[in-house]
């Protein structure tokens, strides 16, 4: 037997133990699980859920072995407890737990009795016997102040709360107990400017102010006094001592300053005081105060202004773990006794003021008493746990996650959503830029797999609402409204009036927050002194602005700083270091101020050089090594080219650098020029990593370097290769190149080597093209030649080499291949895709090249950008500003000037970093290299020459351009600007028949006695070799598929991967070829080509078929079909002599103008 009050013990502990299993707010049997596994302690919570799942195994009716009443129980939970819709699982098995411990207390109640020989159980017995078991105790008797709030809620509260002191050192401890002070006091600030004083101004001499806000006045003398001492002791501290703050708080405490805390909760938690403010702002005057104040101030008051109220109070009690902290860690008798002495003497007003919280109902510090964000650390933790709970709502699809737009969780509950007079659960989440309204999920599981706790309902941004404050009726009451710009306004019920305080104090905080802060810099700013500076002959950056010295630009009103015009070189270092921006004024130096001996008077000025110090002297000190660093780190070439100065210099100056916080700039700095340093010797050797493979080299029709020509050469290599030179050349270009148009002076042979080898290269390469048109003076050939080009332009596009885009067009804009106009009509008969693209690439340096500058806006680097337009730039920007400002004193600087060529060099430089995915081929590198048009020859002497014979080639008004005999004896057919390895990736050539006639695989690979390819640097050419690229990062670019852009038709040649398995008909039979043959190498005439006889067919093999016969006519430009070629018939070898150069002038050698080497001696075979 069990007496009533007994039972009703039971009942109190059951319902305990149900608040806690509810607290998680579990929608599964899982849900229940993880929360005994959390709060039980071991090993009752093993016992609790084996009965738990035995009877979930049973299931309900007869065979149940619960005697609870589930069916009684269930409608309760889902309608009382939870607010929301149960599964019936979920309460057999909270039931089962809850069963499983009282009959367990029963239990050891009823073996207690029997021991003590008691016929009945008495709430004694059942206080007793729990008392000896230590895990009922635990279980029961844990901090009164267990968490209550919804899963997602308490897993951000205790991470935040897990952010301890505990791995921090003394002097960390000290650091954030001023930040948090300086905090502190903005929110004291916000309280007394924003809120208090225009109250005070409406009513001066009424007692509503000490009932409203108390004492706090107090407080935040208190506050400034704490912070005062404490920034003083960590200034006094040397270098390498640890700043000891105990007997800054027994200062204060001796003189019993802290007791302000214990009167100010004592009338702030009067009943009174709410009632009171609710009162004042009914009255016409106080309602037109607030409405002059801005949008929102009245509804701040209301509901944000008793939240930050209670700030201090919490504030206090939250100095008794800094003292602990600082107790655990200080390593100082001195020092722990004083801390020791304040944490006793602060304990009794402690007890006092959680016994007041405690009588109202606020045991745990609410959320809103500041409008100050998380730290830095709280906030990582914030971001991981709202990214945690976006998978727990369903239907989150597209745009950001929650972690992307917020930075700090404000808080989650139940509303109701009240449309159509009927009323909609919505469990809301409110973050600082999102509030969030789901409807909890019943279905724990689909078709599709689980899905979330919530169901997404709707979102809006919180700085696209508005919230509307609604008066009780009878019918809603604690209602208020969210009104969306873009959609239908909501009207929100909560279930009491703190709760709906609670929701509107954190909407409004969000809503107000800009608002209210505005109010307080400005309210600050009107009682600030001006800063106090020395006089210009002691410090002479404290000169006053004005027009003699510094212009600036006509600017917006509401920009945040102005924008300089020109200044004096002096006021030019100032801004670039400048303190602030907000309103700078200066007055004459402190020593002005010290003719009165007065108290005030010495106060006043200790307290400007102490202003002086942290409103200007440290700003100022970080930014100049801010500057530093950015200088060392972004611009190191000044300091390669005079090194052991400069940078003797900066040393010199940073090891004068003191204080313990611009020490670590210091070694900041250091660090930088230490791998700046290491990269110079690094860089050569520097190897790039790409995530994919870069494509293999194509070949063409050889692979020895001494007959690498335009057209034995695959047009996307020579594109690939040239492109990667370039780009190696335009990465080692430096803006020190270009500011000033040093390029175009006397020295800059000295000032811009890597801007003159990059121009010098572009030079000979559109030299050499125009040369490899006008050397080919066979019609065919020309054509032939002139096509590969506008190729090898097309792949310069798909690579984003716009310079060699230019290059090419320069190339056919002189005015010896330009006027070729039946060669250009004869490519664009023949494929007039070529001269289309040739066309659309012309319209690139039109209208001030408006069509090259969208075109590279809308790329994706990496590419070559075309320097010329940037270097005309820069000379018009040079030399149509003068370099100080006209009609001004003497000595501004023209800084407008210059900032428009930082902006251009700026551009030039965006490029610089992202590297191509391309194989280098070191033959093919050094040709380009190396190449060399004039021989010699001066630039006019060379263009004459050009334009001499293109006359002859093309005479004027000719009808038909001049016969020349043929000089290449290879196939003039392209292979196309397609790879070789996506063109035969999608064929199958299954025959491995090869042609009877075919060229000899030797003629086109590698000897032993050809030279491979050098690992080494090579020398300096004549038009610049490759300069070391400057130590930029490396950032690997995305893949970019080819596309197919070939006109003419592909040519499988022996020696590559396709022919062994290629079919007859599938073979460009092209004769004269051998494994002697000797190329060109940039002649204007071109030598001829030694070739020998192929041999002869096999006796034993069946004669040849004849090839099919295409329907369509294919021609040299056809768009990828290849046409029947015939076996031409065998040709005698030609004479060793190369025939007479015609365009050599009198004077001067043929070989000066032709190949450089000569061709070797003819073969002749059997």
């Amino acid at each position: 037997m069990a007496r009533e009050d007994a039972l009703a013990y039971i009942e109190t502990l059951i319902l305990q133990l149900l608040g806690m299993l509810c607290a998680a707010q579990p929608h599964t049997v899982q849900d229940v699980e993880e929360r005994v596994v959390k709060t039980f302690p071991h090993p009752i919570d093993k016992w609790a859920i084996g009965d738990a799942l035995n009877a979930l195994d049973k299931g309900k009716g007869k065979k149940s072995p619960l005697v609870l009443p589930v069916d009684k129980i269930h409608p309760l939970l889902s309608k009382e407890v939870l607010n929301y819709k149960l599964d019936h699982q979920v309460t057999i098995y909270i039931v089962a737990v809850l069963e499983y411990i009282a009959a367990d207390i029963l239990k050891l109640t009823g073996n207690y009795v029997k021991n003590i020989k008691h016929h009945e159980i008495t709430l004694q017995d059942i206080k007793v016997a729990m008392c000896a078991d230590k895990v009922l105790m635990d279980m029961f008797f844990q901090d009164s102040d267990e968490d209550t709030t919804t899963p997602a809620a308490a897993a951000i509260m205790d991470d935040h709360t897990s952010v301890r002191r505990d791995s921090l050192t003394y002097e960390d401890i000290v650091k954030d107990l001023i930040l948090e002070e300086t905090q502190y006091m903005r929110d004291l600030s916000l309280i007394i400017k924003v809120f208090r004083d225009p109250f005070a101004r409406l009513f001066p001499k009424s007692k509503d102010l000490e009932v409203i806000f108390g004492d706090i006045l107090d407080v935040h003398e208190l506050s400034a006094n704490l912070l005062s001492s404490l920034e003083d002791t960590v200034e006094a501290t040397e270098e390498q001592q640890v700043p000891w703050i105990g007997t800054c708080f027994e200062e204060l405490i001796e003189g019993a300053e802290f007791d302000v805390y214990e009167r100010y909760t004592e009338n702030l938690l009067r009943p009174n005081s709410t009632d009171r403010l609710n009162t004042l702002l009914q009255r016409n005057d106080v309602i037109r105060t607030c409405q002059s104040q801005g949008r929102g101030f009245k509804e701040s008051i209301k509901y944000v202004l008793p939240k930050l109220l209670l700030g201090p109070i919490y504030h206090f009690l939250h100095y008794f773990d800094v003292i602990r902290a600082l107790i655990d860690t200080s390593g100082d008798e001195e020092d722990l006794e004083c801390l020791k002495q304040a944490q006793g003497i602060l304990s009794l007003p402690k007890v006092n003021i959680e016994r007041n919280l405690s009588s109202v109902g606020l045991k745990k510090k609410p959320r809103g008493t500041t409008l100050r964000f998380q730290g830095r650390a709280e906030r990582e933790i914030a971001l991981n746990k709202m990214n945690e709970l976006q998978k727990c709502i369903d239907g989150w699809e597209g745009g950001k996650g929650i972690g992307q737009n917020c930075h700090e969780f404000i808080m989650e509950g139940m509303l109701m959503k009240h449309a159509n007079r009927r009323l909609t659960e919505r469990y809301v989440f409110l973050f600082d830029c999102l509030i969030i309204f789901t409807k909890l999920n019943t279905k724990r599981s689909s078709v599709t797999g689980p899905v979330g706790d919530y169901k997404l309902k709707e979102k809006f941004n919180i700085r696209k609402i508005d919230v509307a404050d609604r008066e009780d009726t009878e019918d809603v009451k604690f209602s208020f409204e969210l009104q969306p710009r873009q959609h239908p306004a909501i009207t929100l019920v909560a279930r009491s009036q703190e709760e709906k305080n609670n929701w509107m104090a954190a909407l409004f905080s969000l809503l107000n927050k800009s608002m209210l802060e505005r109010l307080l810099d400005s309210s600050l700013k009107e009682k600030q002194q001006p800063l106090s500076l020395p006089s210009a002959s002691i410090y002479r950056f404290s000169e006053l602005d004005s027009a003699e010295n510094l212009v600036l630009e006509e600017a917006e009103p509401d920009a945040e700083s102005p924008m300089i015009k020109g200044g004096t070189l002096l006021k030019l270092v100032e801004r670039l270091t400048y303190h602030t921006y907000a309103d700078p004024k200066f007055i004459p130096e402190p020593s002005l101020m010290h003719d009165d001996d007065s108290s005030d008077m010495l106060h006043l000025v200790r307290e400007d050089v102490k202003r002086f110090r942290k409103e200007y002297s440290k700003p100022v000190q970080f930014r100049v090594l801010n500057v530093l660093r950015h200088w060392v780190d972004q611009h190191w070439y000044d300091f390669e080219w005079n090194q052991e100065q400069l940078l003797a210099k900066l040393n010199t100056f940073l090891e004068s650098v003191k204080g313990k916080a611009m020490r670590k700039w210091v070694e900041s700095i250091n660090k930088v020029i230490t791998r700046k340093q290491n990269a110079l010797g690094a860089e050569k050797h520097k190897q790039l990593t790409f995530q994919s493979q870069p494509p293999n080299v194509e070949w063409h029709i050889t692979r020895k370097p001494h007959d690498f020509d335009i057209m034995t050469l695959h047009p996307i290599e020579i594109a690939r290769q040239v492109t990667l030179l370039e780009f190696d050349l335009y990465r080692a270009v430096k803006p020190s190149e270009m500011v000033g148009s040093v390029w175009v002076k006397k020295q800059k042979t000295v000032t811009s080597p890597n801007l003159l080898r990059m121009m010098q290269h572009s030079t000979c390469f559109t030299f050499w093209l125009e040369k490899c048109i006008l050397t080919a003076e066979q019609f065919e050939e020309r054509v032939a030649v002139l096509s590969r080009i506008l190729e090898i332009m097309m792949v310069f596009q798909e690579l984003n080499n716009f310079n060699g885009v230019l290059e090419v067009i320069s190339a056919l804009h002189s005015a010896p291949v330009f006027r070729l106009e039946h060669s250009f009509e004869e490519v664009d008969q023949k494929n007039h895709k070529l001269m289309k693209a040739f066309d659309e690439a012309k319209d690139l340096n039109s209208d001030h090249f408006k069509r090259y500058i969208e075109k590279l806006r809308s790329i994706d680097p990496p590419c070559v950008p075309f320097l010329g337009m940037y270097l005309t730039n820069i000379i018009l920007t040079e030399e149509g500003n003068p370099d100080f400002l006209p009609n001004r004193p003497e000595g501004i600087i023209n800084f407008s000037k210059r900032r428009k060529v930082a902006e251009i060099t700026a551009e030039i430089q965006q490029y610089q970093n992202q590297p191509y995915c391309l194989q280098l081929q070191h033959d093919i590198r050094q040709f380009f290299e190396e190449l060399d048009p004039l021989e010699g020859m001066t630039e006019k002497d060379f263009n004459d020459l050009l334009y001499k014979k293109s006359l002859e080639l093309e005479p004027r008004n000719c009808k038909q351009p001049t016969k020349a005999e043929r000089k290449r004896e290879y196939s003039l057919k392209s292979p196309g600007i397609k790879p070789m390895s996506s063109r035969h990736s999608a064929s199958t050539l299954k025959s491995e028949r090869q042609h009877p006639a075919s060229l000899s695989s030797s003629s086109l690979q590698r000897t032993p006695d050809d030279p491979a390819p050098s690992e080494v640097d090579f020398a300096l050419p004549s038009c610049g070799a490759t300069p070391p690229t400057p130590g930029t990062p490396i950032t690997t670019p995305p893949p970019r598929d080819s596309s197919d852009n070939s006109v003419f038709a592909p040519v499988m040649l022996p020696g590559s991967a396709s022919f062994a398995g290629s079919t007859p008909g599938s073979i460009l039979a092209a004769p004269l070829c051998s494994s002697s043959s000797s190329l060109p190498s940039g002649g204007l005439s071109g030598g001829p080509i030694q070739v020998s006889m192929p041999p002869p067919p096999p006796k034993d093999l069946p004669p040849r078929l004849p090839p099919r016969r295409k329907q369509r006519d294919s021609s040299v430009g056809g768009c990828g079909e290849l046409s029947p070629v015939r076996v031409m018939p065998v040709l005698p070898p030609r004479d060793s002599q190369p025939p007479p150069c015609p365009l050599a002038p009198p004077g001067l050698p043929s070989t000066a103008i032709c190949t450089a080497s000569p061709p070797p001696p003819p073969t002749t075979s059997t």
